[in-house]
């Protein structure tokens, strides 16, 4: 009788860990993409000279996305996002600038803006589980990086916005690293070549290293909310 609970017991602790393991397996999905994404900074001062759309020559302010990322167990994200974004927008409107040769007023002429974030994504697919496949692969998530931009900027000089009295053109550019950070919004679908949208808000906080007459340097960050389409590859 004490062999034949004992073996009993052996058969119950090895059926019990079974099922542990099967409970306790994780299924996991590979994808990888491109996304372009339209961008409408946030802050006044950045919006006016990079504008959403400009209507002289049809020109948004835009960024190509790269991405490669896996899912875990349909309801856990992680994904890996490089992207470039650039404009060679106009506003000549001008600007002023305070430095420690007193307030000028700038008007661009020639301008060049691009910036390279690479960002850690995390995702959450709250209806995963549920029976709707429209919702199932809707997500919400966060995400934060590195930020290279580059800014490149020639002007005519004046003492100020009357434009009377021109002082000269000059030519000014700067670059530098910062942090960035998103919250996002998105949905695709289940298709080994698929689509997805998605909504986010991003925060680009400035340095102001060097306070030059820069839009980086006179505007207090480069905030924006961005809207992305995308092409996802599942493998």
């Amino acid at each position: 009788m004490k062999k034949i609970f004992c073996l009993l017991v052996m058969i119950l602790i090895c059926d019990h860990s079974s099922a542990q393991v099967k409970r306790r397996s994780v299924s996991s999905e590979f994808y990888t993409g491109v996304g372009y994404k339209f961008v409408f900074l946030t802050n006044p001062d950045a919006r006016d000279a990079y504008p959403f759309f400009q209507l002289s020559n049809g020109d948004f302010l835009k960024e190509i996305d790269g991405y490669f990322g896996v899912t875990i167990n349909g309801k856990y994200g992680i994904e890996l996002s490089p992207a470039y974004l650039f404009t060679n927008a106009l506003n000549s409107d001008g600007f002023s600038f305070t430095d420690n040769l007193g307030t000028r007023f700038y008007v661009p002429v020639d301008t060049r803006l691009f910036a390279v974030p690479i960002n850690l994504k995390l995702k959450f697919y709250p209806f995963a589980s549920g029976k709707s496949e429209t919702f199932s692969k809707m997500y919400f998530g966060i995400g934060g990086g590195a930020m290279y931009i580059e800014e490149e900027v020639t002007s005519q000089i004046y003492t100020d916005d009357t434009r009377f009295n021109y002082i000269g053109t000059r030519h000014y550019d700067e670059s530098s690293w910062t942090s960035n950070y998103e919250i996002l919004l998105g949905i695709g679908n289940f298709s080994k070549i698929g689509y997805g949208f998605e909504l986010s808000y991003r925060i680009v906080p400035l340095k102001h290293l060097n306070n030059k007459p820069l839009i980086t340097d006179v505007a207090s960050n480069f905030n924006s909310v961005n809207l992305s389409a995308n092409i996802i590859f599942s493998f």
